[in-house]
């Protein structure tokens, strides 16, 4: 039986990653996307969800549309969040199927299914707060002593450090750090051979290298950092990261420091086994 999964997500190039391996993934049955405001604004974010989809054939996959918020990474993922090559995907004919977003999870969630989010955590804090229980939630976001928006914290956690706050102490996630995605880079001769079935997004993710060059991975092979389709990758094959269980909270800053929360952090992973699979799922 496939395991039920939800994307929330902020499309967003390694979205884009993340979001393909899911949909082309049978150990998973893609109940939906849940969009949030990150990357570029809300709008934006939901346009990209269904446009990716409408791409990778799996109109059948509603998106429901989440909370909005300040925005957004368009120096990095560009003014459209997909690298300028938003508007050469197809129009998606499905639509939006609601913007109650916790309405949503009540209503979907069943004990089996997982929630990866790889964007700000709004709207997974929202359903929290109105009591919706997530069975196993994997969270992408956050850093032990390092960041990317700061020198602490991360952008999906600095994005909305009350969320990510509420979610460390309700939510009971998994989370898959910058320590461990920034290990994991998706070098060319990966991005090439992904090129059959992400052809539309050739200038995306060439967009995203130029911008991953420009920033402070200059002492890495050249590449692109997939930080979400590694943490999706752990809902579609349980077990593809090493976990250790920390005592952690939120500051007010989005950074993760020492706490009383008990939270299983993803440290270490097998990435040429782990690229491979990727490559593997997004190349046929």
């Amino acid at each position: 039986m496939a395991t039920p999964l939800i994307i929330d997500t902020d499309p967003g190039v390694d979205d884009a990653f993340a979001i393909a391996l899911a949909a082309r993934s049978p150990e998973v049955e893609l109940k939906g996307l849940t969009t949030v405001f990150g990357n570029v604004g809300l709008d934006l974010t939901t346009a990209n969800a269904l446009r990716l989809l409408a791409h990778l054939g799996r109109t059948d996959v509603p998106v429901v549309k989440g909370f909005e918020g300040p925005g957004g990474a368009a120096d990095v993922h560009g003014a459209d969040g997909l690298g300028g090559q938003a508007l050469t995907l197809p129009e998606n004919p499905r639509g939006v199927q609601g913007e109650d977003v916790v309405r949503f999870f009540a209503d979907t969630i069943t004990p089996d299914t997982v929630v990866a989010a790889i964007g700000p955590l709004t709207n997974i804090a929202a359903a929290l707060d109105a009591g919706v229980e997530f069975p196993r939630l994997i969270v992408m976001g956050g850093g032990l002593g390092i960041g990317n928006m700061t020198l602490r914290a991360e952008f999906n956690f600095w994005a909305d450090a009350a969320a990510a706050r509420t979610v460390i102490r309700k939510g009971n996630p998994l989370v898959v750090p910058l320590n461990l995605t920034q290990r994991c880079i998706a070098d060319t001769e990966f991005l090439a051979n992904v090129d059959p079935v992400l052809s539309n997004l050739t200038g995306t993710y060439r967009a995203y290298l130029a911008a991953n060059r420009n920033l402070n991975h200059s002492d890495h092979e050249e590449g692109i950092l997939v930080h979400d389709a590694v943490a999706v990758a752990e809902a579609v094959v349980p077990g593809s990261l090493v976990l250790k269980t920390h005592g952690l909270d939120i500051d007010d800053e989005g950074a993760l420091v020492e706490g009383k929360y008990r939270v299983e952090v993803a440290e270490d992973c097998d990435w040429p086994a782990l690229r491979a699979f990727m490559e593997q799922r997004l190349s046929v």
